[in-house]
């Protein structure tokens, strides 16, 4: 019934684009908080939506969760508070992320003695230890509340900036930490879809299938002048055990659909102790070995140089794609360009989307062998 009603006074709908997933969340709870809109109430029990309260007046400040119920009557201007979130699990899950970036306290006493959370590194400093570094630990929070009210990039930009000096210091470990939060960082503001939307073939979808393509054309365009049109990409992966029941496999994505149809899986023939490069190698030379398969506008390679390196016999344009903050490894002359974009752009959605297809077909095809093998053994 409340839906009914709700749908009845509705007179506009208007959707705001965020920069990623995460960031949708945190500009619903602000609305929410501003709006205070009648029917985003949970009645589904006695329970008050969750907040987040950040205590910077004080010197080392905390970082609670609470009911509205729990809140303070008073707040001091320069605390900071976030919500309502609808979801606790949401907000646990929110906080638990962020400390894999921007390490903090979770002990509401401060007993003198460094928490159980600083001996792994998710506490640090740590406010409960003597003598602790206050500008840092400050410094921290900050950078939360900055995530917090959507301002991931200024932080991402604060945390390289750190890395560098760190590396320049040549304090290898300090950069080694701070590299492992920027990853984490990068993991958080990952778009990720809902798989819905491509299962639809209705116009919305078809229009985002088609805005992706041509985001990646002109993403690499600059490289590959040749690259007039993407009808058709493929991508090529590998699955082996220590270089057993090596497989290969071969996706198609044609204008941006998954193309089941027309996939390839290949057994590795010959004996090559985890060496992806002849393998891809390998794989490349069968699949161009079949004229009568149509030729790819474009050969996407889950891997990095030498694994592009390897498949540059193909003579069809050829990429690959980097595990390591995605990304994109282009051939440029006797050079090689590396092509690090957003990871809400819409062509590095193409290309996660063909390479995982990719990884799943080719391990799909792995198992499969080991459990034939294992049953004649």
């Amino acid at each position: 019934a409340k839906i009914k009603l709700l749908v009845s006074q509705i007179a506009e709908i208007e959707t705001i684009t965020t920069t990623s997933e995460f960031d949708a969340l945190l500009l619903e709870a602000k609305l929410i908080h501003d709006n205070a809109p009648k029917y985003n109430v949970v009645l589904k029990d006695d329970k008050s939506p969750l907040y987040i309260l950040l205590t910077l007046s004080e010197v080392l400040p905390h970082v609670y969760t609470m009911r509205r119920s729990d809140l303070p009557k008073k707040f001091h201007k320069q605390d900071a508070l976030f919500g309502p979130f609808q979801s606790a699990t949401m907000v646990r899950s929110i906080l638990r992320q962020l400390r894999h970036t921007i390490p903090y306290c979770t002990q509401k006493k401060r007993t003198g003695r460094p928490c159980f959370y600083s001996h792994i590194g998710l506490c640090n400093p740590c406010p409960s230890a003597a003598g602790t570094d206050k500008t840092l630990y400050r410094r921290n929070i900050f950078r939360l509340k900055n995530i917090l009210c959507g301002k991931s990039d200024l932080v991402l930009k604060d945390l390289e900036k750190d890395m560098k000096m760190a590396a320049n210091e040549q304090r290898f470990e300090d950069a080694a930490i701070l590299r492992n939060h920027i990853q984490n960082l990068y993991f958080m503001m990952q778009k990720r879809y809902d798989p819905m939307l491509y299962m639809n073939a209705d116009t919305g979808a078809e229009d985002i299938f088609h805005s992706e393509l041509e985001s990646l054309r002109n993403t690499l365009v600059p490289y590959i002048p040749e690259l007039r049109h993407l009808h058709r990409i493929e991508c090529i992966d590998i699955s082996n055990t220590s270089g057993r029941q090596a497989t290969g496999s071969l996706v198609i994505l044609t204008d941006g659909h998954k193309d089941t149809n027309e996939y390839k899986r290949f057994r590795i023939r010959r004996e090559i102790a985890q060496n992806d490069t002849a393998m891809i190698a390998e794989v490349v030379t069968r699949r161009f070995s079949h004229p009568e398969w149509p030729k790819p506008d474009l050969l996407v390679i889950d891997g990095g140089k030498g694994q592009v390196r390897a498949a540059q016999n193909a003579h069809v344009p050829v990429i690959g794609l980097a595990k390591h903050f995605e990304e994109i490894i282009v051939p440029h002359g006797p050079d090689w360009k590396i092509i690090r974009i957003p990871y809400t752009s819409a062509a590095l959605h193409v290309l996660e989307r063909v390479r995982d297809e990719a990884h799943r077909f080719a391990i799909s095809y792995h198992r499969l062998l080991r459990k034939k093998a294992f049953v004649r053994e």
